[in-house]
This record gives C-alpha cells, sequence and structure tokens, in this order.
C-alpha cells in the first residue's frame, strides 16, 4: 500500500514539474507541434520515472552490525492488524475517485456511439460525417466528424472539414484518450486539469494553423471560430471549436512563428528533471561493525512555491466585448429574417425564416445568460476585495439575483431549443408515414 502511494505522490510531482515548466516558458510559443510532443513526454515520463531507483550521493543511512539479528523469530513478530489504516483509507477514496473518472469517460464514449446510431453518416473527404441536430459546436473523434447543420452553413462547411480534418491526420484523439486516463490516474493531483486543458489547446492551434497553411483568408478564419462557438456545447471527448480558448487560439494564429534558438527551449527542463530524479533518490544503505547512536538527519528545508494571478478584470472586460459584438450580430441578422418574412412568397418559405428566426431568439437568450455570468464574475471578484460586512450583503443579494436571472434565461433557451427539436422530429415522422 505504501509503495502504491508513494509511486501516485512521485508521479504527480514528476507532473506538475514539467507542465509548470510548460506553462511558464513554452505555453506562448508557436512550435505546436514541439509543445504537443513536450506535453506528451510529459505524460509518459511522470508515469515511468517514478520506477527509476537512483542512489543518493548526498545521503546514506548507516546499520550497524551488532544491532542485526541472526535470526528473526516468527513469533516475536507483531500480529498483523485487520483495521482500516489511514493509508489504507486513503488508497480506497483514491479508488473510488478512480473509479468513476473512469465510468465518466465510457459514458462519453457511449454518449458519441448513440450520436453516431442516431444521425448517421457520410462520407466526405476521407472522412465520417454525422449530420445532426446536437444543439452545439461542430467536432471530431478519430475518423467521425460531427457537423451541427443548424449552426455550419454551406460557405462555411469546407473549412470547418479542414479544421477537423487536421485532428483527424495528427491522431489528436489519441491524445485525447491518454489525457482522458492519466486525468482518472491522477485525478487528485491539481495540476493535471490544466494540463489537460493546454493538450487540448495545442491541438486547436495545431489544427488552426494546418486550415490558414490550405490558403484560408486569415481573417475569414478567425471570424468563423467566433462564429462557432456562440452557444455552443461540447462533449469531452470531442475536438473542435471551444469557447474557453477563442481569444487565445486568434491571439496564436497571429503570432509569427517560433524561430532559432527558441526552438531548443524546451531542453531547459532537463535539469530540473534531473533534480527532482536527485530529490527523489534512496539513500545509500551502508553495513559498519559496532553500534553506535545514529543521528536524525535534519528535515529538508520546504521547497519554494510560487502562485500568479490571472488578470482578472481585463480578461473580463475583453470577453464583453466580444459578448456586446455578438448581441449587435444576432441582432442585425433578426433584423434581416424580419424584413425576409414580409417578402415570403408562400408558407414554405415563411416557416424556414420564422425557424431561423426562433434559432437567433435562442442565441440572444444564450448570450444574455453569458452576459449575466460575466457580471457574476464581476460580483464575485468585488465580493472576494470587500471588507466592509454591509456592502458585502449588498453584493451577496445582487449575486443571488443576477444568479436567478441568468438562470432563467438557460431555461428559456433550453425550452425553446427542446421545442423546435421536437416540431423538426415530428415534421420527419409525418413525411415517413406518407411515404
Amino acid at each position: 500500500m505504501a509503495d502504491v502511494a508513494l509511486y501516485l505522490l512521485r508521479s504527480g510531482a514528476y507532473l506538475a514539474l514539467f507542465y509548470a515548466f510548460f506553462w511558464l516558458v513554452l505555453r506562448r510559443e508557436t512550435f505546436f507541434a514541439l509543445n504537443r510532443a513536450y506535453l506528451l513526454g510529459a505524460a509518459v515520463l511522470s508515469l515511468a520515472l517514478p520506477f527509476l531507483r537512483v542512489p543518493s550521493p548526498f545521503f546514506e543511512k548507516v546499520i550497524y552490525a551488532s544491532g542485526i539479528p541472526a535470526r528473526m523469530d516468527p513469533a516475536s513478530l507483531p500480529a498483523p492488524s485487520r483495521s482500516l489504516g489511514g493509508s489504507e483509507l486513503l488508497l480506497v477514496v483514491y479508488a473510488a475517485g478512480a473509479g468513476l473518472l473512469l465510468l465518466l469517460f465510457l459514458a462519453r464514449l457511449g454518449r458519441l456511439a448513440l450520436l453516431i446510431g442516431r444521425c448517421g453518416c457520410v462520407r466526405q473527404r476521407g472522412l465520417r460525417v454525422v449530420l445532426c441536430g446536437y444543439p452545439g459546436e461542430s467536432f471530431s473523434f478519430f475518423h467521425f466528424v460531427f457537423l451541427n447543420r443548424a449552426k455550419v452553413s454551406e460557405r462555411d462547411t469546407e473549412r470547418v472539414l479542414a479544421h477537423e480534418l487536421a485532428h483527424v491526420r495528427q491522431l489528436h484523439s489519441l491524445d485525447i484518450v491518454l489525457a482522458e486516463l492519466l486525468t482518472a490516474f491522477q485525478w487528485f493531483n491539481p495540476f493535471v486539469w490544466p494540463y489537460r486543458r493546454s493538450l487540448r489547446e495545442t491541438h486547436e492551434y495545431l489544427a488552426d494553423r494546418a486550415v490558414v497553411a490550405q490558403g484560408c483568408s486569415l481573417a475569414g478564419y478567425q471570424l468563423l471560430i467566433v462564429e462557432q462557438h456562440v452557444g455552443g456545447k461540447l462533449l469531452e471527448l470531442a475536438s473542435g471549436f471551444r469557447a474557453s480558448q477563442i481569444k487565445r487560439r486568434i491571439d496564436m494564429l497571429s503570432r509569427q512563428e517560433t524561430k532559432g534558438l527558441a526552438r531548443w527551449k524546451p531542453l531547459l527542463v532537463l535539469p530540473l528533471a534531473v533534480v527532482l530524479v536527485l530529490v527523489f533518490a534512496e539513500s545509500r544503505t551502508v553495513v559498519q561493525e559496532g553500534s553506535a547512536a545514529i543521528a536524525a538527519p535534519a528535515s529538508a528545508a520546504p521547497l519554494p512555491q510560487t502562485t500568479s494571478e490571472e488578470e482578472l478584470a481585463k480578461a473580463i472586460k475583453e470577453k464583453a466585448i466580444q459578448l456586446e459584438e455578438m448581441k449587435k450580430k444576432n441582432a442585425e441578422t433578426m433584423a434581416k429574417l424580419e424584413a425576409k418574412l414580409e417578402e415570403a412568397p408562400d408558407a414554405a418559405v415563411k416557416e424556414k425564416i420564422l425557424a431561423a428566426m426562433k434559432e437567433q431568439k435562442v442565441m440572444a437568450l444564450e448570450l444574455s445568460a453569458k452576459e449575466g455570468t460575466l457580471q457574476m464574475k464581476k460580483l464575485e471578484y468585488a465580493l472576494n476585495k470587500e471588507t466592509d460586512l454591509a456592502k458585502k450583503k449588498q453584493l451577496q443579494h445582487k449575486l443571488q439575483e443576477l444568479h436567478k436571472q441568468t438562470d432563467e434565461c438557460m431555461k428559456k433557451a433550453e425550452q425553446l431549443r427542446e421545442t423546435e427539436l421536437k416540431k423538426a422530429k415530428i415534421g420527419e415522422e409525418k413525411k415517413v408515414e406518407k411515404k
């Protein structure tokens, strides 16, 4: 039991070191393929290095021969305890957490399989394209590409497929499966969660670069990235357009590729890894004749820990500007649809326009909910800084009211979307009955 716990702690420490180095030194560089290789190598090494047994060049454990009995009497050994000790209890908790995450992983695989079975797929550009009404963003998983028919126009289909084809050709889904298994294995490690997110972001940067390299307009593609993420949801195992990465993806697309000596930066982690190996090195055992009292070595000084805080206020302001632009675009689209509705020649065209208008209403509600979430972040930030109790109560009351309003917007959006999906299903059933 103790060996398993020690292995898990050492493995977690190696991953923490490798990821901290990536976050501080490599994450802003644009050699994305090298960053991907580094992150994958970090995962493999964090699992392999704890098995490495290195004798410490600095510490030794002295055993005096007079203190070693010639023969051990089995009767003198203490009876094994049958009660559940602290270490055993921790391992039970660890196993429960790992098992739960593995079950969730399998459940997400099942959801993808159900989506494929329900929607079917067609062959296009060597991919199995699943056209479905799933209320979210387009994404891929291995050779399957899931396109949201309501959000991807015919004009944008080729660019979206090019993005997903890059994911497929570069085997990003394999990385995602590895990251999911590593997360289940090290769920207790606070560094494994941002590690998984950084690996997925690197996938997106690689796919974005691949699309632009094919001759796609940079400005047009950046606009497509913004359009695709509005109100979108994405399955955890998918590779695709992700809302939380929009600003960073656009920023990375605009940067020049890292060249020269900077490409050797990943090698700087090697001295740090050697230091950590020496920290975990085992004391050398030395047997000496005679007997003596052995002084306990002084405990090592704790390693310094550094923490960094993101500029929350700046990020919220930038996000608010993005949302305002999206709301403006949504309002313009709604006005155009209303004008087209008045000029519609027949009932069939009117029905299509009304369906598009309802989709825009859903999008408007989702944008309002996102805006409310941003306002909540501002209030939470102010609440954490506030020291006056009376002002704190006022902020808490505002936060509760804003939370209710945001929830109402999301519920209305979900109800509208569910209603439209039911209508579409009924319409398809009627068509089948007529045939």
